[in-house]
């Protein structure tokens, strides 16, 4: 079988046969007129081929780009599928993201919610804009807000941003999914179970739940629902903002600094690592540490996934680490969510939201949520969304993914770009968390890192008595490839990404 006949008809086929079965025009066609008819005869063949072929070739182009696909990658996987279809209506990435983060504050009280706070990255890989950060966290814990030791709302406020800036389709449509899943209900996951049973007092908010049975949350769909007709002003200038401080004291200057915030918006900053740029939110210095750190190791390919050198990566990153025991306690406390979508103009958005603890307050609004509480220095400034993309080959690896915690998004970009792991490998892979009171590593039959790091004298650090397993930490990625799209949502979250 030939070339052709194996991939059918491309601009690689010859349009006649092989040379060795050509023949001369006097021998087939004769002399004269008969020459003349055969030449008109074989210009109007090779005409109407040309066509037929250009027809064939702009109809496979129109495939192709159909093909074109985007992805979303949560801890539910209602969510994901939220992100996809707002794709496939014609939404972008920035679309998506917001529907499916807005999906996550429902599905998720434990993890993120709508007083809570986060960060947004965006960046088009087409356009090689320079990516854009949306800071809506470190800045809701001043103010009146932060003398009473609650945390301005800020989700809604941070995603209308990104709407404004680059979304396509209505803000309604965004929500409606959302408030539609709140009133409808969803499945109650174990780890909202668990979160919820640890504290009698969230059971008066919620009620008893079981693992599995179906929540509905009545009074935050109205919330969306009002939020989808009417935009966020309802919620910061407008009728459900005395429905959200109805118990406070010093509420007229409250609801004066509702209505004046506004999240930050800045060029994301930007870092190096084995020829890929690496962008992110300014402020998380130890990060930057950590991959200097892990650069200047100059590790090869062949040498990256030797016990040795993982044990060498990991005492680079955990030695790498400036924070204090202290501001590791208070983040230990913390809780986030990770929303990543590409689409298929190559545009990547990666959003992180949180609070400073599981659930946030008891603090349960007239609006349906609950407010997140500040203290103990925890402004959510330890999240971290990030874009990374190969330098010198725009085509090669790139990729969004983001967590809380420097060493794990080091850990986990190691694998990534040095170890050439694919996506899912990369995120289930076991890994090593450094805790207030020692380093704790997740168990697994293949992974002898933890021998290895316990006999290695230079590593003088006491092993914690927090099970890694019981850390909650989930990763979601996508990675594109030349045009090859592989997402990952992180089974310690219990997800699934969705892509078309």
């Amino acid at each position: 079988m030939s070339y052709c006949d194996r991939q059918g008809l491309t601009e690689e086929c010859p349009l006649t046969q092989d040379k060795t079965n050509k023949c001369k025009l006097s021998q087939c066609c004769g002399g004269g007129m008969k020459l003349i008819v055969c030449c008109f005869a074989i210009l109007s063949f090779a005409i109407t081929t040309i066509l037929v072929l250009q027809l064939v070739y702009a109809s496979n182009l129109l495939q192709a780009n159909g093909s074109i696909h985007g992805a979303v990658a949560t801890d539910y996987t209602n969510c994901s599928q939220i992100g996809t279809k707002i794709l496939r209506k014609g939404g972008n990435a920035i679309d998506a993201a917001i529907a499916a983060t807005v999906c996550m504050t429902v599905v998720a009280p434990h993890k993120t919610g709508l007083g809570g706070g986060g960060y947004m990255i965006l960046y088009s890989h087409k356009d090689k804009s320079e990516p854009l950060v949306i800071n809506f966290a470190n800045n809701t814990v001043g103010g009146i807000f932060g003398t009473i030791g609650i945390r301005l709302p800020a989700v809604l406020k941070g995603l209308e941003s990104a709407h404004i800036l680059k979304g396509i389709l209505p803000w309604n449509e965004l929500i409606e999914p959302a408030a539609k899943l709140a009133r409808t209900g969803f499945v109650i996951s174990k780890e909202l179970e668990y979160e919820l049973s640890n504290n009698s007092d969230y059971g008066i908010l919620y009620g008893h739940v079981n693992a599995g049975n179906i929540l509905r949350l009545n009074d935050l769909a109205d919330t969306l629902d009002a939020v989808a007709k009417n935009g966020t002003i309802v919620l910061y200038n407008g009728t459900l903002s005395l429905k959200l401080l109805r118990d406070e004291v010093k509420k007229e200057e409250l609801l004066l600094q509702l209505a004046n915030y506004k999240p930050e918006i800045s060029i994301a900053k930007k870092t190096s690592f084995y020829k890929h740029s690496l962008y992110y939110p300014s402020g998380v210095f130890d990060f930057e540490t950590s991959i200097n750190a892990l650069e200047d190791l100059k590790i090869s390919f062949e040498m990256a996934s030797k016990t040795e050198t993982m044990a060498l990566v990991a005492q680079t990153l955990l030695n790498s680490n400036e924070r204090s025991s202290d501001t590791i306690k208070n983040v230990e406390q913390e809780r986030y969510t990770g929303v990543m979508v590409m689409d298929g103009q190559d545009t990547y958005v990666s959003v992180l939201t949180g609070l400073s603890a599981p659930l946030g307050s008891i603090h349960m609004t007239g609006t349906g949520f609950l407010l997140d509480k500040t203290g103990n220095d925890n402004d959510l400034s330890t999240l971290l969304p990030i874009i990374f993309h190969n330098e010198e080959k725009p085509c090669e690896l790139r990729g969004v993914l983001g967590t809380d915690d420097a060493i794990l998004s080091s850990q986990l970009l190691y694998h990534l770009i040095v170890r050439g792991l694919n996506v899912s490998t990369a995120i289930e892979h076991p890994r090593y968390y450094l805790l207030s009171d020692g380093l704790s590593i997740e168990n697994d039959q293949s992974h002898i890192l933890k021998t290895v790091l316990q006999n290695k004298s230079n590593l003088s650090m006491p092993v914690s008595k927090i099970d890694a397993s019981s850390i909650s930490k989930s990763v979601n990625a996508i990675i594109k490839h030349k045009d090859l799209i592989t997402s990952h949502s992180d089974s310690r979250g219990g997800g699934l990404a969705s892509r078309f």
